[in-house]
């Protein structure tokens, strides 16, 4: 009897906000990042992915796509993706010129990830003045940029595939299907033509069925969402096999990143320690109490001050972590990523000290690819 083909270890890969510690200017914090990126290309990491906030006063990841210009410029082999562009926000157009732009400076490198959240409060995102974040716009735009970054004969920038216009399970809506448009085709230059990966980021089942539905890789935000995650990538799986083939976006099995807290030190006592930065920064964001990354501390019970009265909705944010020597968390990470069935991991890391947060990335690979 033959033996079942072995999967391949899912690859490691840093998702990034862009923090800016206390005590540090904003500058230092984009420098940090070109020099995290560095250390990230060197220690083999598959790809760098930059996230969108607006308004924090934590991350400087605002313009994601010029973040993405800078860290492929500073490395050889990373590569790089939006951890991602939240549509809401963008015209597709737009997207599809500005990622296309860089997919050809830079080809293979180049992955989108697509989101439907704002990043932002809800005056920060009205001044953004784009749309609503509702997930049948949200697959149609999906669909409208897939068409800009394809091939100059494809068809107009609105065209859906018939397989998701039968009233098949998940189907779209009639208002999500688009129509075709008279006169010259509207197109992306740079862009047609690059077929950049393009990834559906979601915290929810709402976005697994996106992703499923058109056929597209899938990246769960399980790093601040984690209790709703499995379920979400057990949607996802199972709309995408309900769909017939020929589906816009990648064919055949499903392909799954999700994102966890890591925190890597030479000893446990340490990286529990440099870990508080990041319980700190969950809870400032529980409590709407927003600031820069706070120095670690011994006390485990401090960043309950940033959101009295919240403390379980930090601690439930949190409970995807992994902290403790390198050996300890590789283990750890393999096993939860043979448990979803991972093809990636996005590694998210908080520390107050930029060199100890690189440390934390090189240690983790240097354990997982050995």
């Amino acid at each position: 009897m033959s033996q079942p083909e072995r999967r391949a270890a899912p690859v490691l890969s840093v998702m990034d906000m862009v923090p800016v510690s206390a005590g540090r200017g904003r500058t230092d914090a984009l420098t940090d990042m070109i020099a995290l990126a560095r250390a990230a290309d060197a220690a083999g990491y598959e790809r760098y992915w930059l996230a969108e906030h607006h308004g924090s006063a934590t991350y400087l990841s605002s313009a994601t796509i010029v973040l993405m210009g800078q860290v492929l410029a500073a490395t050889e082999h990373l590569g790089v993706a939006s951890g991602g562009i939240m549509l809401p926000n963008h015209a597709p157009l737009v997207v599809a010129e500005q990622i296309g732009t860089l997919a050809t400076l830079y080809p293979g490198r180049v992955d989108l990830g697509l989101g439907r959240a704002p990043g932002t409060d809800r005056r920060t995102a009205a001044a953004l003045r784009r749309g609503a974040s509702d997930p049948r716009h949200f697959a149609e735009e999906i669909l409208e940029i897939l068409t800009y970054l394809g091939d100059e004969s494809a068809p107009g920038p609105h065209a859906v595939p018939g397989s998701l216009l039968l009233g098949s399970p998940g189907a779209l809506d009639d208002d999500a299907r688009g129509a075709g448009t008279d006169g010259p085709r509207v197109r992306a230059i740079p862009g047609e033509g690059t077929h950049p990966t393009v990834w559906v980021l979601g915290s929810s089942v709402n976005g697994a069925r996106v992703a499923g539905r058109l056929g597209l890789p899938f990246a769960v935000a399980s790093h601040f969402a984690p209790v709703q995650a499995e379920a979400a990538i057990a949607t996802y799986r199972s709309v995408l096999e309900s769909q017939a083939e020929g589906a816009q976006g990648v064919q055949g099995a499903p392909r799954v990143a999700a994102a966890v807290n890591v925190m890597v030190a030479p000893s446990e006592d340490e990286a529990r320690l440099l870990f508080s930065t990041a319980m700190a920064a969950a809870a400032r964001i529980v409590g709407n109490r927003p600031g820069p990354l706070d120095p670690p501390t011994s006390d485990p019970q401090a960043w309950r001050t940033h959101a009295p009265g919240r403390e379980d909705a930090v601690e439930a944010a949190m409970s995807l972590s992994f902290v403790g020597t390198a050996d300890d968390v590789a283990a750890r990470l393999s096993e939860q990523a043979a448990r979803w069935d991972l093809d990636e991991i996005l590694v998210v890391t908080h520390a107050h000290d930029p060199a100890l947060r690189r440390r934390s990335y090189e240690l983790l690979a240097e354990a997982w690819y050995a």
